[in-house]
């Protein structure tokens, strides 16, 4: 069985209706993107993906947010798999990008003078910013917000409209207007 929306009462748990419709309709390039939540581990948090070519393109549009990719050379030690590392040794280990096995994540970073968490998947980069007010990575408030607008107006800057890998959308998680066009909508909001 496959959930088509979330509902409501997950939606709007942590921010009111009229929040996150606000959000919605100013941002241009990032994604609202609500938890699983349960055992997923994963958090709310404002997401974009960008796409790319090759590797030169990659490296060039990690180069324009102001980053360098870090080589990982070849006998550099790599966890083996099905093995179990105590934390403090396995965070010693780098974790290469899967398409081009020689570069590092880059992992958290700052763009633009921005915390945000930045990792590389087949053909984008993702963008993600949570926790700008208090470290607290799995809730989003209006500070992160305020920095993805921030961020919005650089990736005008370079151009990048045109390379926004929609494939986010197909995440019932991801607030889109493609799986929730009724937030986007001018209909009246129902107090929550």
């Amino acid at each position: 069985m496959q959930i088509e929306k979330l509902s409501d009462n997950w939606l709007f748990e942590r921010h009111a209706q009229s929040t996150i419709r606000a959000w919605l309709r100013q941002l241009r390039y990032f994604y609202f993107k609500r938890a699983w939540g349960g055992h997923a581990n994963d958090g709310d948090e404002f997401q974009v993906a960008f796409s790319f070519t090759d590797r030169q393109d990659l490296i060039k549009k990690v180069g324009q947010l102001g980053l360098t990719l870090n080589t990982i050379p070849e006998d550099f030690p790599r966890p083996a798999i099905g093995q179990p590392y105590p934390a403090d040794e396995y965070n010693k280990f780098k974790h290469e990008i899967k398409q081009f096995t020689d570069l590092e994540q880059p992992g958290h970073s700052m763009i633009f003078g921005h915390k945000a968490f930045i990792w590389v998947q087949d053909h984008s980069i993702h963008i993600t910013i949570s926790g700008t007010r208090d470290d607290n990575r799995y809730e989003v408030t209006e500070d992160d917000f305020n920095v993805c607008i921030q961020l919005e107006k650089q990736f005008d800057n370079l151009g990048w409209a045109k390379t926004i890998d929609k494939s986010l959308e197909k995440s019932v998680c991801c607030l889109s207007r493609a799986k929730y066009p009724e937030l986007y909508g001018e209909e009246t909001i129902v107090p929550t």
